[in-house]
């Protein structure tokens, strides 16, 4: 059972808001009593690194008065949200979550939250992830381990780990995020939400401080499916109509490929086949066995891509890396140090084979006797990692999520089953749809939850 505070659909929020049953003002405030009180628990996990009651506050006045004179508002009105701290928005501090070595004011908002404030969404404050979004666990040597909301003594999930937990606590209703190697998907499985990567290319970056121009994504943390697809919305995805309701046709075809299995847990391994059985079990299912290109090299190739374009960034940003060696902690170091011995042609021959791997995906929903609706895959090998686990725990992580992102196509990362919040659940599971038909991925898997 979730103990937290439940919002309503984002479309009922908003709904309530340009109807004037409430008002932005009210809603705000309500987040940022949540925000607050989460800070002065006697358990404290850092969600927020810091809260921002003057800009939300102003910018929910705003809307109120908009809509007061009659003036037409954004479809997401009055709705607050969580932003990760690697996004800029002007005139505040972005931090990266490395305030020793980065943490610079931002002179302009990230057009990506520009854009959701436009629809007038109102962010509240900046959360908490992994020193420079490296990893996908939640810690954090500087602001503290942000703590899975479910699962005592376990992390979130990362890098966007703050915006995960401020979601699954009912702080927000919806936040933002990025995902490099997984850092929307395993947050969100672990705290039992709903995360979308989109597709590559989907949302500008420009703002975003970089971890792998390549492979970065920024997208969306929701409650449940249906608020993802409206946080989306048309202008959000102008290529993209979301559909309403689900697709008509009585079959669903995922694609999988039983070798990779072996990387699950033998509980995880367990719980994902007993969800595979009962989706078959309503005939309304089918699962179709494929062999995919080899996820370990792949994995190798993305590793190569994400960590010379995070050490070449850092070093126009920052400065050598030596420099910052009492100002990073271990993660983000270690990562910049195995990247230093890296070459432009190492980067350009890693690029060509996940080129390569990605066309076999883009190519296999159609492919003859074969067609899929999307394809499936477990998401982390073995849930919500303890704390005290760390660092060992931390490095198989990224064996599911970093190559099949490296495909550039949209997945979803969810919990196996929803508002169940056992570890076997929340390992997730990654649900993949063509590439910029992200409407087309969410309305399967709304009749995939249907079924389960």
């Amino acid at each position: 059972m979730n103990p937290y505070f439940h919002w309503p659909p984002l479309r009922e929020i908003a709904t309530q808001v340009k109807s004037r049953s409430t008002t932005a003002q009210t809603l705000v405030m309500k987040s940022l009593d949540l925000a607050k009180n989460e800070l002065l628990g006697s358990s404290i996990s850092p969600t927020f690194i810091s809260l921002h009651s003057d800009e939300a506050l102003q910018l929910a006045n705003r809307i109120d008065t908009r809509i007061a004179r009659g003036e037409e508002v954004g479809d997401l009105a009055g709705i607050p949200i969580a932003v990760k701290d690697n996004i800029d928005w002007a005139g505040l501090i972005t931090s990266a979550g490395s305030p020793k070595a980065y943490s610079k004011k931002a002179t302009h908002t990230a057009p990506v939250l520009q854009q959701l404030i436009d629809r007038g969404a109102i962010p509240i404050g900046k959360t908490n992830l992994n020193e420079w979004a490296v990893g996908l666990t939640g810690e954090n040597i500087h602001y503290g381990d942000v703590i899975n909301p479910f699962i005592d003594g376990c992390l979130s999930g990362g890098s966007s780990s703050g915006s995960a937990r401020a979601v699954a606590m009912g702080i927000v209703p919806a936040a933002l995020g990025s995902d490099t190697g997984g850092s929307i998907r395993m947050p969100a499985a672990w705290c039992g939400i709903v995360g979308l990567r989109p597709s590559s290319n989907a949302f500008p970056l420009d703002g975003v401080v970089p971890r792998s121009r390549t492979l970065d994504v920024v997208g969306p943390l929701t409650k449940t499916i249906d608020d993802c697809a409206y946080f989306l919305g048309d202008l959000f995805l102008p290529n993209a109509k979301i559909c309403s309701q689900p697709q008509s046709k009585n079959l669903i075809r995922i694609g999988w490929d039983p070798k990779l299995l072996s990387k699950l847990s033998t509980n995880v391994r367990s719980a994902f086949l007993e969800w595979m059985d009962l989706l078959q079990n309503t005939q309304r299912a089918s699962f179709v066995e494929l062999q995919w290109p080899s996820l370990d090299l792949a994995t190798q190739n993305a590793l190569i891509v994400l960590q010379k374009e995070f050490y070449d960034d850092f070093l126009q940003m920052c400065g050598d890396v030596e420099n910052f060696s009492s100002s990073l902690g271990n993660p983000a170091l270690n990562e910049l140090r195995n990247s230093k011995n890296l070459t432009s042609t190492d980067l350009e021959q890693a690029l060509l084979s996940l080129r390569h791997f990605a066309m076999y995906f883009e190519q296999a929903f159609d492919a003859p006797n074969q067609e899929v609706d999307v394809f499936a895959l477990g998401l982390s090998p073995r849930g919500p990692v303890l704390q005290k686990n760390l660092p060992d725990a931390a490095k198989p992580l990224r064996e599911l999520s970093l190559a099949i992102g490296a495909t550039g196509l949209p997945i979803l990362g969810i919990p196996l089953i929803q508002g169940v919040y056992s570890a076997e659940s929340l390992a997730g599971i990654q649900l993949i749809g063509r590439k910029h038909q992200e409407h087309q991925l969410i309305s399967v898997v709304k009749r995939l939850n249907a079924l389960s």
